[in-house]
């Protein structure tokens, strides 16, 4: 298979679109609730340890960095000295419309980026509690806003749950920016959270959101971004990880670079350790206040499983609440017989945490 395919199962680790968002067009059916398998991949071995690095590649490379300490932005620690949101979420209209929800394209701004996606809220006067969903990731020229995730946004609207979908930056059509050790994209939910907080239950997009309740569904590169979410702001109650990547940035920096080998890959490679513990989440844990699910299968060829055990181990170590449960044999996305068991436990975990 080509290497796109499998980029496609990454973020779900995560065509090209306008840079603007098209006109709302007649309202398309909508899926059924239920979870769409990826298509199969030929599986890519994971990296053990960071690659092979020449003179000349080094070289052309650390020539681009301008600052004595460039990485110094991209730390935890400094994620949760600088300001969040501004703005509000701006409604572009309806795109699909049932009995139990109505979707809306949505765009908000994120750092001087627009940032768009799709809302789903439920019928009824609300408010409701809110879910964030976090899409994993996938080359950008085939990425699409209805993608791979949307059944599972649908599914939670239709329990009752306000989903806010957004394209990260980078992902057609949002903005693109900086997305070094993955910090763009945590900012990208991060101001979304903040908007979230101050205009719930005013006049406008969120008229009808709870953001007292907020929680966040994340695949695969998602869960990465989740988990840095998670050490920064406290206004999350509860984080579902599918499938996630690993809370060790230098793991996840390793797995892209040997994925991509793109420029800004090659850059966080040349980091030392003491940068990779400033930016990976795992280093935090105990900071954590949000309830944490974690699902995994051990026929993942993409995203090991013992980055997953690894993730449950710390968690529980730093004295977090951590439900984990791994399925036998289930992929990097469950088929249906692996989803009798994962979605109720999803739904009660949601439940328990956003509805009671």
């Amino acid at each position: 298979m080509k290497l796109t395919s499998v980029l496609l199962i990454l973020c779900l680790l995560t065509s090209c679109a306008p840079s603007t968002t098209p006109a709302p067009t007649s309202p398309p059916a909508l899926h059924p609730p239920t979870l769409r398998p990826a298509p199969s991949v030929t599986p890519y071995p994971t990296p053990t340890r960071a690659p092979t690095w020449t003179p000349e590649a080094t070289a052309t490379v650390a020539a681009s960095i301008a600052t004595p300490d460039p990485f110094a932005a991209y730390t935890i620690d400094k994620l949760r000295m600088r300001q969040y949101g501004g703005g509000e979420i701006e409604n572009l209209g309806v795109m699909g419309q049932n009995d139990g929800f109505t979707r809306y394209s949505i765009s908000y701004p994120s750092d001087g980026l627009k940032i768009y996606g799709f809302m789903n809220i439920p019928s009824g006067e609300g408010p409701f509690p809110v879910i964030i969903v976090l899409h994993g990731y996938v080359n950008p020229a085939g990425y699409q806003t209805l993608d791979y995730t949307t059944d599972a946004a649908d599914g939670l609207a239709r329990q009752g749950y306000l989903v806010i979908h957004p394209n990260l930056r980078n992902f057609p059509p949002s903005d693109k920016g900086d997305v070094l050790f993955r910090a763009g994209y945590a900012i990208d939910v991060l101001n979304l959270i903040d908007i979230l907080q101050k205009t719930a239950q005013q006049p406008g997009a969120l008229e009808k959101a709870n953001a007292s309740r907020i929680g966040i569904w994340s695949h695969s590169l998602g869960g990465d971004i989740a988990l840095k979410v998670a050490v920064i702001s406290r206004g999350v109650k509860a984080i579902l990880l599918y499938a996630p990547m690993s809370g060790d940035e230098q793991k996840n920096s390793q797995f892209f670079n040997f994925m991509t080998g793109n420029p800004e890959n090659q850059q966080e490679m040349l980091a030392p350790p003491e940068t990779f513990a400033a930016v990976s989440p795992n280093r935090y844990y105990k900071d954590i206040s949000a309830a944490i699910q974690l699902h995994h299968g051990t026929g993942d060829t993409i995203i090991p499983i013992a980055w997953a055990q690894e993730t449950c181990q710390e968690l529980k170590e730093a004295g977090r609440e951590a439900q984990c449960y791994y399925y036998d044999g289930a992929e990097h996305t469950f088929r249906a017989r692996y989803l009798v068991d994962f979605s109720p436990r999803m739904e009660a975990f949601f439940a328990s945490y956003l509805k009671q």
